[in-house]
């Protein structure tokens, strides 16, 4: 019951794990674009 439960909330595949690596890649970005501004500024 509890693995049929964890693997329903688990996105395996679809617009739910597209959205996760969107957001994952912007947050890489803005990251990268923090750090850059920061080094630059020093």
């Amino acid at each position: 019951m509890v693995s049929n439960d964890v693997s329903d909330k688990t996105p395996s595949s679809g617009p739910a794990l597209l959205l996760v690596a969107r957001l994952h890649v912007d947050l890489c970005r803005l990251a990268s674009a923090i750090c850059t501004a920061r080094a630059a500024a020093v």
